[in-house]
């Protein structure tokens, strides 16, 4: 007490700075409680992305002109001994960012207790070109709405990593490959060496590139991809008529040689999918759902 009459400014100072953090402990107490309670109860309401809480995921690889789709899995399972006893009745919400438009594929479902997972997409179309380095946020949240209230969330910090350009991994555990996305959505090819009138970025339409000599046109490319991995994880598909064309590196492993990245160029507004095996099959590398992926990616 003779301390807090001597010191009531720093006293209420500490108070102040300690009440953040009071609140934040409370409410994750709350919820552990809550959680606890339920499971009790043997009903789980679990997703893949979406957590308790929320969960924030960077990505970097929109294009900023592409629609932008995530896929989404809700379930009933703990584990894959422990799921719910009922039916679990569910909506969804967007909060989508300004200059874009948001939708799902259901705005309310139902997880069957048989059935123990229920899908939904949701697709993020830019409504102007964003340019590079300029990001978007969402967030979705799916909230149980029988037998319990439980509700899960996550926000997504979307980033053009080069205007025009993306790329995606498509995967499932226990499945023994994957696939990766690339999209260019460029119109245009651009000058990578100068020659004649030509500068380097310079811009050309198709029919300009396509009244260019062959060796002119080996100058220029509408996108340069380059995919970069660990084949202690991943090994390329090199029966891909892409791996023929592309430029390689290599890594040593176990006094073998793998293909560690490969760069190759992508067509004006055309896709490329690449085939990977995976060391582990139960691992499942989809990308955007972790901040990592297993494949990364780089364009000019």
């Amino acid at each position: 007490m003779k301390y807090i009459k001597k010191h009531p400014v720093l006293v209420l100072l500490l108070l102040i700075i300690a009440l953040p953090v009071t609140i934040t402990l409370s409410r994750y107490v709350k919820d552990a409680i809550s959680n606890y309670i339920m499971e009790a109860e043997h009903f789980f309401f679990n997703s893949d992305k979406l957590k308790v809480g929320g969960t924030t995921y960077t990505v970097n690889n929109w294009s900023g002109a592409d629609t932008f789709t995530i896929q989404f899995n809700l379930n009933n399972m703990k584990n894959n001994i422990l799921y719910s006893d009922s039916d679990i009745d569910y909506n969804l919400s967007v909060n989508c960012a300004t200059n874009t438009t948001c939708s799902i594929t259901t705005a309310s479902g139902t997880i069957l207790k048989n059935e123990k997972q229920d899908d939904f997409t949701l697709n993020i179309t830019p409504n102007i070109i964003f340019s590079t380095g300029s990001q978007i946020q969402i967030t979705i949240t799916a909230t149980s709405s029988s037998p319990y209230i439980k509700t899960l969330s996550a926000t997504f910090i979307i980033k053009v990593g080069r205007q025009g350009i993306s790329y995606s991994i498509t995967d499932v555990a226990n499945q023994p490959y994957f696939m990766v996305d690339v999209t260019n959505s460029r119109s245009i090819y651009i000058v990578r060496t100068a020659f004649g009138t030509k500068n380097v970025n310079d811009e050309l339409t198709v029919q300009e590139y396509n009244a260019l000599s062959d060796t002119d046109k080996a100058k220029c490319s509408s996108a340069t991809i380059t995919l970069s991995f660990n084949p202690n994880y991943v090994i390329l598909d090199t029966t891909d008529a892409i791996t023929t064309t592309s430029t390689k590196s290599y890594t040593t492993v176990n006094n073998i040689s793998y293909i560690s990245s490969i760069t190759f160029d992508v067509d004006p507004t055309s896709s490329s999918k690449i085939r990977f095996y995976k060391k582990d099959p139960t691992q499942n590398y989809t990308y955007p759902s972790q901040n990592t992926p297993i494949v990364t990616f780089s364009a000019i």
